[in-house]
């Protein structure tokens, strides 16, 4: 077979992130669906050693940071990000967002990793700056900790 073909229930997404990688056997290109409920975003930036990514809003408000500067996302946005920008995505307080992410990866060795549930191959989150709305939050430097010990247990 020479292509793979799987529906999703856009009106339904799950919660937080949706890596297509798998459901399509995807070899050289990184997608995936950001699903982010009212009020709620990433919890850590990361940023990518090669990949540039474009995120193309489907529904909702909210914000991306990128290198420190807010930006709006609204319906209908794309916004293509340099692989060494720090990012993050929130959700408006009033509105969920829900993103299509697309990045571009080279062929040779991807997947490096299939246990990911929070970057793509190539991400390298900062542990160390939190994006602005979880700044202080010490539930999410715990939470943090728990997923950078899973991450890290998994290379």
């Amino acid at each position: 077979m020479n292509f793979n073909k799987k529906s999703y229930d856009l009106e339904n997404l799950p919660n937080w992130l949706t890596f297509l990688r798998d459901d399509v056997k995807l070899t050289s290109l990184g997608m995936g669906f950001a699903r982010l409920p009212k009020g709620q975003g990433y919890t850590f930036i990361h940023k990518h050693e090669n990949q540039e990514e474009i995120y193309i809003v489907l529904d909702g408000k909210g914000i991306i940071y990128l290198d420190g500067e807010l930006i709006d996302l609204n319906p209908g946005d794309v916004v293509r990000v340099n692989p060494e920008v720090y990012r993050a995505l929130k959700a408006d307080d009033e509105s969920e967002l829900v993103c299509l992410i697309v990045g571009g990866l080279p062929v040779e060795g991807f997947p490096r990793s299939t246990k990911s549930s929070t970057l793509i191959d190539d991400g390298i989150p900062d542990w160390d700056h939190l994006p602005p709305w979880c700044e202080g939050n010490e539930k999410i430097i715990e939470l943090n900790k728990k997923i950078r010990a899973q991450r890290e247990s998994k290379k």
